[in-house]
């Protein structure tokens, strides 16, 4: 019986999401022969993504303003006992993104780079002798110098090639609304045990008089019942238009290579620990990814310790900001009921929201310290705060560890 041999090829992206894409679309710049793989339609909606970025994540993604449904000034924090602060700035603090839309962009970009991608198109399995495919022309096997796993949360194919999985996850559960938001440049955040265990809930406006409205729990909390809880209470009247969940990782993973393989995005922990937004950190990533899998692959380097050094750039890259938000999901998850209406009250004075609304950046959290040193007249105010958030950079365990 005649077999057929595995089909060669630089590089395999597995998860053709924003993250696997820019991968896809950095390896070719290096001169690879990429082949990217996503079991979903391009125009089927992803899980539980909110969508909300920072303004420069479009830069990192080399993406155009195309995918933006709308732009965020101000955010709005309700307490557990119903206290609002809202911190508003001139200037723009977030795009709210079309996720199918922002896909089939980055798909054409890679395309157009040289990248064949294929759609609904699995990847069974990750064997020594090749890939396994399964797709609607039926199964094929690929046999790439290296692969980058870009799956999201899936952990199935890691655990297969003995990556391990970020340390923590929590659970997410989003609906879109039919209601009007009070501003349609305003994201608000609900706090509280009874809204979201060890996380917090969400709305988000996304134009067309409609809301995302989401909230993620820590394990052992059921995200559906706090889901029901956050609608009847706060958006009663609202027609559900969808529902959708997920999970979200948090921590680097120690070891995000191993023989012939990379993992980006979701899979690695590329996620920013505090709100589990994971484009900016994961498009960076993704660049890293793709030079590197197109440098080993064509030089013929592709073993676990030739590819080491990919995990050493990503930590370069967003270590320091990760570990700053480990330290505020610590003190998130630490702080009582009535300690985050302490926390709220406090800081709503016109001062600090003003201070606030000038240097906040979802990006860039570890900042705001430097920043304060220029505003003494705040210090009194705002210290205590910082020094409890301090005294959890270590982590819970004083390791300070942000890998498994």
């Amino acid at each position: 019986m005649k077999t057929t041999s595995p089909e060669r090829l630089d590089v395999l992206v597995i998860g053709g999401g924003p993250i696997g894409a820019v991968a896809a679309w950095s390896a070719a710049l290096g001169g690879a022969r990429v082949t990217l793989v996503e079991r979903r339609d391009v125009r089927a909606a992803p899980s539980a993504c909110t969508g909300l970025v920072s303004p420069r994540t479009l830069d990192a993604l080399g993406a155009s303003k195309r995918s933006v449904l709308g732009t965020i000034r101000a955010v709005e924090a309700v307490s557990p006992n119903g206290h609002r602060i809202r911190v508003r700035s001139d200037v723009a603090k977030a795009f709210v993104l079309d996720r199918i839309q922002l896909e089939q962009e980055l798909h054409g970009r890679a395309h157009r780079a040289g990248v064949t991608i294929r759609r609904r198109t699995e990847a069974v399995s990750l064997e020594p002798g090749g890939v396994l495919l399964r797709g609607p022309e039926g199964e094929r096997t690929l046999r790439p110098a290296v692969t980058i796993l870009a799956t999201g949360h899936e952990t199935a194919l890691s655990r297969h090639a003995s990556v391990l999985a970020p340390p923590r996850t929590f659970l997410a559960a989003q609906t879109e609304v039919e209601q009007r938001a009070e501003a349609e440049d305003q994201v608000t955040v609900y706090l509280g045990t009874d809204v979201a265990p060890g996380f917090f809930g969400w709305a988000v406006p996304i134009g067309e008089g409609r809301l995302r409205v989401g909230l993620a729990v820590r394990p052992g909390a059921d995200p559906k019942e706090c889901m029901d809880r956050l609608l009847r209470e706060r958006f009663a009247k609202a027609p559900i238009l969808t529902r959708s969940s997920g999970i979200i990782p948090i921590g680097l993973v120690r070891e995000p290579f191993a023989d012939r393989l990379l993992v980006v995005g979701d899979t690695a922990g590329h996620v920013k620990p505090l709100s589990g937004g994971g484009l900016y950190i994961g498009a960076l990533c993704g660049r890293i990814a793709g030079r590197k899998a197109a440098r080993a692959a064509l030089s013929g380097q592709t073993g676990h310790q030739d590819l080491a050094d990919y995990g050493i750039a990503c930590e370069r890259a967003v270590g320091s900001e990760l570990r700053y938000g480990l330290a505020a999901r610590a003190l998130l998850e630490a702080l009582s009921d009535r300690e985050m209406d302490e926390a709220l009250e406090a800081v709503d004075h016109p001062d600090l929201l003003r201070f606030l609304a000038e240097v906040g950046d979802i990006d860039r959290l570890r900042l705001i310290p430097r920043k304060l040193a220029t505003e003494p007249s705040l210090w009194k105010r705002l210290l205590p705060l910082l020094t409890l958030l301090d005294g959890y950079l270590d982590g819970p365990d004083g390791s300070g560890s942000i890998a498994a």
